[in-house]
């Protein structure tokens, strides 16, 4: 498929919660929606009448690792966010747990770099938390002064013997800090087996961590990603943090085996009951994938041994659509979760109103299976032969047609 700019795309347009109709948008050269139309002309891409077919503000993944630099056997910037766009998603956030990891404007430099020179999609990254202060200040800056650059992330090693430099970086109240909600002594459990794991790494580490950060610093721009309790989500909301889930976290069941390792670990069905009925009353403002691909032989050693994380950018945002289907969630609420919600936590814009910037997915509501991807280098899926409720019908980037019909240019 040759590379195509998309002047008008027609059909049951969805902006959000209580915001929907049966229309048309008209894009200009610079990716920009012009005109809002009612049915008339048919447009290049034409849905109209589909009942089973939305237009919907493109998806926003604001966890995400794509891997590349030393590490690009795993993934790399261009089969990730080619796996994104299938996934429908046109923006992904990447984070700095890279080799080299992104605590340094060199690396930065050099990251920012493989993917303007890679990436299919819009991408952001997040910073890493360096190991002195001075190195501190020059990201500051970096953060100020890069578009691209969105946030730091501070994982549980940081919290420990760097917590000064993540108590300094929290003074400044309008950067956004990403935290992986668990203390540094998760980073030390063992066990032989996930239920083990799910013990030692249990709800309390995490709720403990929100409340430690709360701390140090009540009035910091906090956003806790991949919470995977129920308190943990309400720990976030009684500290002012924004929160997002994980599928895997809310609809997965937890096996021994390498697919299904990740951190934090997968928990009991009551667990994810309960974090599902806090997704369900509005209390998660988004849903992101924690996509964490890995080569093929590494998910296939001992659980003990093999590194945690489930990459599954291509099916994600289907398997989450069988809610809808479901009748828990209505396509507006899915459309906060998915795109609205993480684009206002990392400062991007996505709306469907003219001057909007023209970043769209398409989807269709059709039961199938999850198969193996087709663009990732990450092999496995713990999902395999899921039932997912729908599929990617197209994918477009700043009015640029990205993905359609199976296919990227």
């Amino acid at each position: 498929m040759a590379e195509k700019r998309v002047r008008r795309i027609c059909g049951r347009v969805i902006a959000g919660a209580g915001d929907s109709w049966d229309g048309c948008l008209d894009i200009d050269s610079s990716g920009t929606i012009r005109e809002v139309r009612e049915p008339a002309a048919r447009g290049e891409l034409d849905y109209t009448g589909m009942d089973d077919t939305f237009i919907v503000p493109g998806l926003v993944d604001i966890h995400v690792h794509l891997r590349g630099l030393r590490l690009r056997y795993k993934e790399d910037e261009y089969t990730g966010t080619r796996a994104a766009a299938r996934g429908g998603i046109t923006l992904v956030a990447d984070m700095p747990n890279t080799l080299p990891p992104l605590t340094s404007p060199e690396t930065v430099a050099w990251k920012l770099r493989e993917l303007e020179n890679k990436s299919v999609i819009d991408y952001r990254v997040y910073l890493g938390i360096p190991s002195s202060r001075d190195m501190l200040e020059k990201l500051i800056h970096l953060y100020r002064s890069v578009d691209r650059v969105v946030g730091f992330k501070v994982y549980p090693a940081d919290l420990g013997e760097r917590t000064p430099l993540v108590e300094e970086l929290l003074k400044h109240g309008d950067i956004l800090v990403v935290v992986h909600p668990e203390l540094d002594v998760g980073d030390r459990v063992v066990s032989s087996s996930e239920e083990g794991r799910r013990g030692l790494r249990g709800c309390w580490i995490e709720r403990a961590s929100i409340e430690h950060l709360s701390l140090l610093s009540p009035e910091a721009r906090i956003h806790v990603t991949h919470a995977s309790c129920a308190s943990t989500v309400e720990a976030a909301a009684d500290s002012g943090f924004s929160v997002d889930v994980t599928p895997h976290h809310l609809l997965v069941e937890p096996l021994d085996d390498c697919l299904h390792k990740v951190n934090p670990p997968l928990r009991s069905i009551i667990e994810r009951s309960l974090l599902l009925k806090h997704v369900v009353e509005g209390r998660v403002d988004a849903l992101a994938s924690d996509h964490a691909p890995h080569a093929p032989w590494e998910k296939m050693q001992d659980p003990m041994l093999c590194p945690p994380g489930i990459a599954w950018l291509e099916h994600w945002p289907h398997l989450v659509s069988c809610l809808v289907s479901a009748g828990a969630l209505d396509m507006g609420k899915y459309v906060e979760l998915l795109s609205l919600n993480p684009a206002r936590i990392i400062g991007v814009e996505r709306c469907l109103e003219p001057g909007c910037e023209a970043s769209l997915t398409v989807i269709s509501f059709k039961h199938g299976r999850a198969g193996a991807p087709r663009h990732s280098r990450a092999r496995g899926v713990p999902i395999f032969m899921h039932r997912l409720c729908s599929y990617t019908a197209a994918t477009i980037v700043k009015g640029l047609l990205v993905y359609f019909n199976g296919r990227i240019p």
